[in-house]
């Protein structure tokens, strides 16, 4: 069995950041979709409330 050396041990400290950058590149558009939706469900609500009030 081999040691891992200099580049083994830098190689396997990148692997982490790499699957976290990839893992928050797929975290940002579903977090701007469900802010998205947040403020738009309500609109209609407000809207269909405010017609029907009268």
């Amino acid at each position: 069995m081999e040691p891992l050396g200099i580049d083994g041990c830098f190689r396997s400290r990148k692997a982490p950041d790499a699957v976290a950058s990839q893992h928050s590149l797929l975290e940002a558009p579903m977090g701007r979709g469900i802010l998205l939706w947040l403020i738009g469900v309500p609109i209609p609500l407000i809207i269909l409330i405010l017609l029907f009030w009268r």
